[in-house]
């Protein structure tokens, strides 16, 4: 019985068939959140900073997380590892060195009908020619959102292979 169970967890392990227990690979001089990290808002607010998803619709599982600062207080990214055939692909898309990490926060965004109206078509600014002004989330997306302030949607786009960043309030 050990030797079948071991056979399966090598076939799942050559297969790329992995566990939602993985996390984004920081970059040097950057660190995961543990539990020593859920502090002031992230505790107040229950704010996640991992979410695991299909973000582009292919079957594989993807991670969006907040990654901190090795070495100081403040400092955050948001990075994406996306799960594909030539193995995981990173997406920086956003980072902010002045800000504590427990001022953000992401969300997933899922599928709906309802239309999302982007900042500049609620007025906070003018909208320029090729700013999106309402749009429709068809695939899982993320919210990222200073805590009680602004906050924008990353969606995939499967035309520009990359994310569309939308302010939706300011």
């Amino acid at each position: 019985m050990k030797i079948k169970i071991g056979l399966f967890v090598s076939f799942l392990m050559l297969c790329g068939c992995t566990s939602v227990s993985k996390n984004v690979v920081p970059p040097d001089g950057w660190r995961l959140a543990d539990k020593e990290d859920a502090v002031n808002d992230w505790v107040r607010f229950d704010s996640p900073n991992k979410i695991v998803e299909d973000f582009n619709g292919d079957g594989k599982v993807d991670i969006a997380q907040i990654i901190l600062n090795k070495d100081l207080v403040k400092g955050y990214k948001l990075i994406v590892s996306m799960s594909g055939d030539k193995g995981n692909e990173q997406f920086l898309l956003t980072e902010n060195s002045e800000v504590s990490p427990q001022s953000v926060a992401i969300e997933l965004l899922k599928p709906s009908n309802e239309i999302w109206e982007s900042a500049c078509s609620k007025g906070y600014w003018d909208c320029e020619a090729d700013e999106i002004r309402q749009f429709k989330i068809s695939k899982p997306s993320i919210q990222f959102c200073y805590i009680e302030s602004a906050c924008t949607v990353f969606m995939w786009s499967d035309r520009n292979r990359n994310f569309i960043e939308i302010p939706i309030s300011d």
